[in-house]
């Protein structure tokens, strides 16, 4: 009896001994094999780049990111030309200055010209939107938010004093040099050229809504147009309202002569003027219409928002094909040759990578790099969780089977022969048809299905340590089964359990990227596989690479670090490797 106590007292203190060892084991295999210790630099790397996500992701993930540009449209004929990049924002409206030779203005105070080879950006003291310019025999104005005006004069721009302060939105210019700006609330600047170009004069406007154009023919003639289908006749000295065939919002017009215009607006609105009258007219297009230029009474171009433009031809309407989908807003035309500018704001989508976009961006805009960078929390996530889950199961199980033999053996290898007759896809869909789609999902899969290959290899292992000295010395102690179990055998499997548990890992993260691939991933959550799925779904992964190779490249990295790591581990789990 007293040599029973001796040998349990003894037993704990080896196996404590042997289990510091063992991991001690561990340690230096992993640090002795360079293929290891790269994998677990890389893991490092994940798991820091995974805890710091939002400080390292440049943009928020969920967010459509948006570019403005100015851009030109060319038509020669029956050819589109676009040339994007001409201006670093949006340009509001387009005049010409002679052949080959036009001045575009925009937000931001934003003036570039064009000299018949390339548009070249001018200096201009304003800082304000500049939403009109008009441009005769060299000298050009140009109106903006906050009542800015602006002259060029001598090649530069000056801006002069105006007696208002609400926003300007149409300006129109004559060749003696007499002008009209008009703006909010019904505002109207008259300028004569014998009082010098400082010299604005407000002219009492019959209405109070928003006006948007104007267009004068003469010093004494001219119309303005503006919202719920504004019409404004100009004499020279004196406004009056004339009937309008309509009450849309009215936001640009065009005089050819006393005889014949055009004037344009939301929801494909276009009026005609004819032999004094206005009426309405069925266009080629049912969108907001945005600009309206006259080359002669029946050649007319006329522009509006995502790309829209269309032409009058022999006395019908006919919609031009520019391949373009984002906003126009002003155009002007000499017949052979119609320049057009825009645009908006638009979705920065499909953009290949950059300093702004490190990974490029999505279909709708949303920045790759950050979608990886929140990615890796999903992905390691499930792998940790999955991979302990499994290895807890399995090492359970397996310890169970190997000792406890007979019976127990027997239902316990019966439940894991079913396991493997389980596929991982259709299980996961299963659950998800119970529940929803979700991380959870899919560390359940992975961890109720695949603790089946770990539990055997433990199994194995614990048939073999079942017979060994120390364990009969512990039965002879007195010591139960659970304490056997869990104090004896355990340790000594743990090498091959941390051997599972990469191994586990590694195809955790396989499986989470291929179950959000198929779309069983969580919907609001970003995992690398979501956003290959993301990419598959879109129809843009087979020419948008950026898209699919950094989570691609990123999965495959993590599940080869593992492995190597596994490898290593593999050497102190089978002792007779070490030896090759």
């Amino acid at each position: 009896m007293a040599g029973s106590t001796h040998v349990s007292a003894i037993l704990p203190k080896e196996q404590g001994a042997e289990m510091r060892e063992t991991l001690m084991l561990l340690v230096r295999a992993v640090k002795q094999d360079r293929l290891a210790t790269f994998g677990i630099v890389v893991i490092v790397v994940l798991v820091l780049i995974a805890a710091f996500a939002p400080l390292l992701a440049t943009h928020d993930p969920y967010v459509m990111t948006e570019r403005v540009e100015g851009t030109a449209l060319w038509v020669h004929g029956d050819r589109v030309e676009i040339e994007a990049g001409i201006a670093a924002d949006t340009l509001y409206s387009v005049s010409a200055d002679g052949p080959d030779s036009y001045f575009a203005a925009g937000a931001g105070g934003e003036v570039v010209r064009y000299d018949g080879t390339e548009w070249l950006p001018v200096e201009t003291p304003a800082t304000e939107t500049l939403r009109a310019i008009s441009t005769v025999e060299g000298r050009s104005i140009t109106v903006g938010h906050n009542g800015t005006v602006l002259w060029l004069t001598g090649g530069e721009f000056e801006q002069v004093p105006a007696p208002t302060e609400v926003d300007l939105f149409g300006v129109s210019l004559t060749d003696t040099g007499a002008a009209l700006a008009v703006g909010q609330n019904g505002t109207v600047l008259h300028l004569d050229p014998e009082n010098g170009v400082e010299d604005w004069e407000p002219l009492q406007a019959p209405v109070q809504r928003d006006l948007f154009a104007v267009a004068l023919l003469r010093a004494d003639y001219g119309y303005i147009v503006g919202a719920r289908g504004t019409l404004l006749r100009f004499d020279g000295e004196q406004l009056e309202e004339v009937d309008s065939p309509t009450f849309r919002d009215l936001h640009n017009i065009a005089i050819f002569d006393e005889s014949a215009g055009y004037a344009v607006g939301e929801r494909g609105t276009v009026l005609r003027y004819r032999e004094g009258e206005w009426i309405e007219e069925q266009g080629a297009l049912t969108r907001t219409l945005r600009a309206v230029a006259m080359v002669s009474a029946d050649q007319v171009q006329v522009v509006g928002t995502h790309g829209d433009m269309m032409r009058r031809v022999d006395g019908t309407w006919e919609q031009v094909r520019t391949g373009y989908t984002r906003h126009f807003r002003d155009v002007t035309s000499d017949g052979e040759t119609t320049v057009v500018v825009g645009t908006d704001p638009y979705i920065n989508s499909l953009a290949r990578p950059s300093q702004e976009h490190y990974f490029g961006t999505t279909h709708n805009g949303r920045d790759i790099y950050s979608q990886v960078i929140h990615g890796s929390r999903t992905a390691l996530l499930v792998g940790f969780v999955a991979a302990l889950m499994v290895t807890v199961i399995g090492t359970n199980v397996g310890l169970f089977a190997g000792y406890l033999r007979g019976r127990t053996d027997n239902v316990l290898m019966r439940i894991v022969d079913i396991m493997y007759a389980l596929p991982l896809e259709p299980f996961a869909m299963v659950l998800v048809l119970l529940w929803r789609p979700g991380i959870h999902i899919i560390i359940l899969a992975v961890g109720l299905l695949t603790w089946r290959t770990t539990a055997r290899i433990i199994r194995s292992q614990v048939l073999s340590l079942a017979d060994r000295p120390f364990v009969k010395a512990a039965r002879v102690a007195g010591a139960s089964p659970l304490r056997i179990i869990y104090k004896h055998i355990a340790p000594n499997v743990l090498p091959l359990a941390f051997l599972q548990l990469a191994v586990a890992m590694a195809f955790a993260i396989t499986a989470e990227a291929t179950l959000s691939f198929l779309g069983l991933g969580p919907p609001r959550l970003y995992s690398w596989g979501t956003i290959l799925h993301q990419a598959r779904l879109s129809g843009a992964w087979r020419t948008a690479w950026w898209w699919v190779i950094p989570p691609g490249v990123l999965i495959m990295l993590s599940v080869v670090s593992v492995f190597f790591v596994s490898r290593a581990l593999e050497v102190i789990a089978n002792p007779r490797l070490s030896r090759r």
